[in-house]
């Protein structure tokens, strides 16, 4: 077959980056390792002790699950990458099941919603609850904007890396499964994301900028060997969890329909802090700035897909859309309120 115009076309200078900008899978470390070697009855025991130990077992958690996922998206930090091992598997899919279930169970409460809504009305309460939460305008984007050091926003843009690194994975996991108009808005969603078919319009490659204009690839190597806090991944391990769980499939649409509302705000306190301690290329703040313009419209149509939604949502599915839009918010603030102090520890 003869080469197409698109692929006669030479690749963008910084395709040739491995991404995401993961550090190749070494080892497990041995609390994990022991942790995925307890006979099943162990390690319901040992998550049970450490609830009364808060950051024990939040650590536990989240760095846990974080290596887990990192597994199931099989990039170079995966210890199952191009290769497969059935035993070890099966161990990681166990305490996937059973890490989650605490999540969802006891590390992080199930939040209460409105009953009885059809989709009509969650919509309308969802359209009303994107603009008035606890995580929409979090003190931390203030701080950001007005007060953190360099140094705090140079740490902050490499947590908007890894946070975003694979999120046009992620938004391929949230489009199987569903149909009609929630299919469809995922997908529009995900070719955005993959830049309309073009490489250098993906929006993961306007992180490679990022990280090349500011010289922030080994950087970043290394600030994940050691540095990156637990608290950072609980916005990404809670909704990776409902991605991969089929029984959460409605509690992921949800989830997203909440973060998607969040990036202008958030993005525009984050470039506001940029500007403030000049760090103000084009380069370094394209996947901000592009994101003011795109993803207010995605949050609008995600909301709009739920009350057009043909076939029929029924009320577990309507439910789990509301629960996920909630757990998405009691997530963000957990975290938020643990970065802000994070932040404010780096001068």
């Amino acid at each position: 077959m003869p080469t197409t115009n698109q692929f006669k076309l030479k690749s963008p200078k910084l395709q040739s980056r491995y991404w995401p900008s993961v550090n190749k899978f070494e080892s497990f470390n041995e609390s994990f390792l022991n942790f995925i070697n307890l006979e099943l009855n162990e390690q319901h025991q040992l998550l049970f002790n450490m609830r009364g130990a808060i950051e024990e077992y939040g650590k536990a958690i989240h760095e846990y699950l974080a290596v887990i996922y990192s597994y199931m998206l099989g990039y170079e930090d995966s210890p199952c990458y191009l290769k497969t091992d059935d035993e070890l598997e099966i161990k990681l899919q166990r305490a996937k099941i059973l890490l989650e279930r605490e999540l969802m169970n006891h590390w992080l409460t199930v939040p209460v919603i409105p009953q009885q809504l059809n989709q009509a009305e969650a919509a309308e309460y969802l359209s009303k609850k994107i603009h008035d939460n606890s995580g929409v305008y979090h003190e931390l984007f203030d701080y950001i904007a007005t007060k953190a050091s360099k140094a705090a926003i140079w740490t902050c843009l490499q947590h908007e890396v890894i946070r975003n690194e694979v999120v046009d994975d992620e938004v391929a996991w949230l489009a199987s499964g569903l149909q009609g108009l929630l299919k469809k808005v995922a997908v529009s969603n995900l070719w955005d994301e993959c830049g309309h078919g073009k490489l250098h319009d993906f929006h993961t490659y306007w992180l490679r900028m990022l990280l090349e204009e500011s010289n922030g690839w080994g950087q970043l190597a290394e600030y994940r060997k050691s540095d990156t806090p637990w608290f950072s991944k609980i916005t990404s391990n809670t909704f990776n969890m409902l991605l991969t769980r089929p029984g959460y499939k409605f509690m992921a649409y949800g989830y997203f329909s909440i973060t998607e509302s969040w990036v202008k705000p958030h993005f525009q306190k984050i470039l506001a802090g940029m500007q403030r301690v000049e760090i103000n290329n084009e380069n370094l703040s394209m996947y901000f700035t592009a994101h003011l313009k795109i993803d207010p419209y995605h949050a609008k149509e995600l909301v709009e897909g739920i009350a057009y939604q043909e076939p029929r949502l029924n009320q577990a599915e309507v439910n789990q859309i509301l629960i996920g839009a909630h757990l998405a918010i009691a997530a963000g603030t957990v975290q938020y309120n643990r970065m802000l102090s994070y932040f404010s520890s780096i001068n």
